[in-house]
């Protein structure tokens, strides 16, 4: 009954025992700039292999998806016209365990993830915009200060982290006796 149904199977991928997450990370590394690989770019790289002969149905599939795109359509779009509607429960080309529900909370994580990376760097920008102008501003002020002094200013009067949280810093030292009545 196996042996049947495996027949029945048409565009039989030629990974292996190699799940389609690694065939989506190597992709993703492939690419410049990290962005995730589309259906069809992963459907052609786990049907074709080096030196076998891909079977025809499986060629005609590969040879369309790129003619769709060329005529305007989308990656998904094009793929969905190829082969179909997705079944339930089911999304091709990302493995056994993947549903449309968790390719959404990833997609809504990674929203989130880079709006806040975007929120740190608009944050960092701005800071270090208020520091310039304020060091600007310190040099005008002060025409006889050295830019380069200035971090060494400004650091020297800052409590280094052991004098601010330690006692035993400040034990042994010469410092003034005041009790709480004057």
């Amino acid at each position: 009954m196996n042996s049947q149904n495996r027949k029945k199977q048409k565009w039989k991928h030629r990974m292996g025992p190699i799940n389609f997450a690694r065939v989506r990370v190597a992709l993703r590394a492939a690419k410049d700039n990290n962005e995730e690989p589309s259906k069809p770019e992963i459907f052609i790289a786990t049907r074709t292999k080096t030196g076998k002969e891909i079977q025809a149905d499986t060629q005609n599939a590969i040879a369309e998806l790129p003619n769709r795109q060329n005529s305007g359509e989308t990656a998904d779009d094009a793929f969905r016209a190829v082969f179909g509607k997705e079944q339930p429960g089911r999304v091709r080309c990302y493995g056994r365990s993947v549903t449309t529900s968790s390719l959404k909370k990833d997609e809504e994580i990674n929203n989130l993830k880079q709006k806040h990376a975007d929120e740190i760097t608009s944050l960092k920008e701005e800071l270090r915009e208020e520091m310039r102008h304020l060091f600007t501003q310190l040099v005008q002020n002060n025409p006889g200060l050295i830019f380069q002094d200035i971090p060494g200013c400004v650091g020297s009067n800052l409590a280094s982290p052991i004098d601010a949280s330690s006692a035993q810093a400040v034990r042994g030292t010469n410092l003034p006796f005041f009790s709480g009545s004057a």
